[in-house]
């Protein structure tokens, strides 16, 4: 195991997130040096908007159309907004859902990830806290927080919030998700946008589009060598609530894989006069507000990198610091607050060659 490199202290107030608010580096990064165009469609999914840039001489608004179509089947099958989605029929049975083999693929790799996710963080991510996401008014039941914390009414919540409630029969051709309650449910809101990147980066590959970068509500993947040849550039925008989405203080370089970030000063909630974020601890059943403000991490997956990160705010720092070094074929990079009350930034050795060189 590492030990934390020393910190490098940037500017107290000079934060980012780059799962929250993405920019893309148009004026720093054009390059008239090809022949070949670079073109943008963007539009709305999963309760945000996707971006996508790319180069090729094909259609954007023909590919548009089509990544169109994938998000609207992948929501069907994981959006709890969606009363007759898979993941929806799946909370509102009493003993689970049986599906045949080929059905629910997108289901059954959300579950597939989530599960791996549980094991390697140790229960800190868990797509079983749906009843708690709701609580806390952050769910399909409605946007209202509640207006007084019942610690009563969390421990019984927590009595249906665990991965080991679900049963997996994967035999024959049938498959057959199972619960041990029926207050049970699944949440996949913490790996279903990095997923839905890397289905759209599978569909780019199959069209022979070597150069594109997507970007669905901050989660993204990069592939190619950008406009300058170098990598894409990706600039990160503060996690100061009270700064603008577009203060660019951070700049980034990708050639290849997922990235994902997660923090918790964009969706939050205030009940009894105490700020909760939505990064939900499922031990505790209480929103995690520890001292990391936010994580970044790389992974070849963008649903991994997706999961991990909420699981590392989940842990705090230096804990997700050691989650992440820990961990083979990931990258981590963190802004927390020491003891001192300073904001430091952190991480991990390979994520160094992430950073844009200045020349």
């Amino acid at each position: 195991m590492k030990n934390p490199p020393e910190f490098s202290v940037f500017h107290t107030l000079s934060l980012f997130v780059l799962g929250l608010g993405v920019l893309f580096c148009f004026s720093a990064c054009e390059s008239d040096q090809t022949e070949i165009p670079f073109k943008t469609f963007q539009g709305p999914t999963m309760g945000t908007n996707y971006r996508i840039v790319y180069q090729s001489d094909m259609d954007a608004q023909t590919l548009k159309k089509s990544v169109d179509s994938l998000l609207i089947e992948l929501n069907e099958e994981l959006s709890t907004y969606i009363e007759e989605s898979t993941i929806s029929a799946f909370n509102q049975s009493g003993r689970g859902i049986e599906l045949r083999d080929g059905e629910a693929d997108y289901f059954m790799d959300n579950l597939r990830i989530s599960g791996e996710l549980y094991r390697l963080t140790n229960g800190l991510f868990d797509p079983t806290v749906m009843p708690l996401v709701n609580y806390w008014g952050f769910g399909f039941a409605g946007r209202e927080a509640p207006t007084a914390i019942d610690s009563m009414a969390i421990d019984s919540l927590l009595n249906f919030v665990s991965w080991e409630k679900i049963q997996l029969d994967t035999e024959g051709e049938d498959f057959f998700i199972g619960k041990k309650e029926p207050a049970v449910m699944l949440d996949f809101s913490a790996v279903a946008k990095g997923y839905a990147v890397d289905v759209l980066c599978d569909f780019f590959n199959s069209l022979g589009l070597d150069n594109y970068l997507i970007d669905i509500g901050g989660e993204l993947c990069a592939e190619g060598p950008g406009r300058l040849e170098e990598g894409w550039v990706i600039g990160v925008s503060s996690p100061d609530p009270t700064s603008e989405g577009s203060q660019l203080t951070e700049r980034f370089i990708l050639k290849k894989g997922g990235v994902a970030t997660s923090g918790n000063y964009r969706n939050f909630r205030e009940v009894e006069g105490v700020i909760i974020g939505h990064t939900l601890n499922p031990r505790t059943g209480f929103p995690e507000m520890n001292n990391l403000l936010s994580v970044t991490i790389w992974h070849s997956e963008a649903a991994f990198a997706d999961a991990l990160a909420t699981a590392t705010m989940v842990a705090g720092y230096p804990n997700a610091y050691t989650m992440v070094v820990e961990l083979s074929e990931v990258e981590g990079y963190f802004i927390f607050v020491n003891e001192e009350g300073e904001v430091e930034h952190s991480w991990t050795e390979g994520f160094e060659a992430f950073f844009l060189k200045n020349d």
